[in-house]
């Protein structure tokens, strides 16, 4: 198929790579998690993985953040992109005090790049090598697909408790972050926490469908957007969302992604 699809994702992924590593420094993140703790949980196995001392993990973290725009422009992207999947696991795995789920998503995308060629078109080494291939595999594509299809599917099994369905966990959420500018008050309704629980339940279950269905993909693209961006300012989950509305590229024909 036509590789424009994984090529713009290519350049999204390595751009949004780049602002969580130089973000996470940047926001204190780093400082308050990997550098000032003289203690770490650590994954089962993975106790060996101990934070760099000093001022390592900025290094580290600059580090990766560079070989994120290096397979963002397409330079080397074959050696940059094992080395941001290296990092990212290795970041990942060095503690779980603050494991979100997202990291894991992002981790199995980064490894799942390793093995796709999205440095054929539009990018530096095409410049470098004279080589340049306008097309993919098809299960470069449904690999993303996949992807986001388990992350809705099991976003909406996750709700099936009683603290989501009695509207606990979004109030507990939401009745925190009143102050906020514009949507605080709103946040603070009873009736608009009822609102997100059931119809968050309602969007992870039917998004994937929605947008698979060529009839429904523009109106499911847009709620999609909206909704990412609500939880962007309301969770502040990083480059999660980002990253979402990224990889509904891949459920457009490859053919329209390339005119665009």
């Amino acid at each position: 198929i036509d590789n424009s699809q994984i090529v713009l994702f290519r350049i999204l992924v390595g751009f949004l790579m780049a602002a969580e590593s130089f973000g996470a420094i940047a926001t204190g993140w780093v400082k308050k998690t990997l550098v000032d703790p003289q203690f770490t949980f650590s994954f089962f196995g993975f106790e060996w993985l101990q934070p760099l001392p000093g001022n390592g993990m900025y290094f580290y973290f600059i580090l990766m953040g560079t070989v994120s725009l290096m397979v963002m422009v397409g330079y080397r992207y074959k050696l940059n992109i094992l080395a941001l999947a290296v990092l990212w696991s290795g970041a990942y795995f060095m503690q779980k005090t603050s494991y979100n789920n997202h990291y894991y998503l992002v981790m199995l995308m980064t490894w799942g790049m390793v093995f796709m060629n999205p440095h054929r078109h539009a990018s530096l080494d095409v410049k470098r090598t004279k080589i340049e291939v306008n097309s993919c595999p098809n299960w470069n594509r449904l690999f993303f697909v996949i992807l986001l299809l388990l992350v809705f599917t099991y976003g909406a099994i996750a709700t099936f408790y009683p603290g989501w369905w009695n509207g606990d966990f979004i109030k507990n959420s939401f009745s925190r972050k009143t102050n906020y500018w514009l949507i605080g008050p709103l946040l603070g309704k009873e009736w608009f926490q009822l609102f997100v629980t059931y119809s968050g339940v309602i969007f992870d279950a039917t998004i994937i469908p929605l947008l698979i269905w060529k009839r429904t993909r523009i109106l499911a693209f847009i709620g999609l957007v909206v909704f990412n961006l609500f939880n962007s300012a309301v969770f502040q989950i990083g480059i999660f969302p980002f990253t979402v509305i990224a990889l509904t590229i891949f459920f457009f024909e490859p053919e329209t992604i390339s005119k665009l």
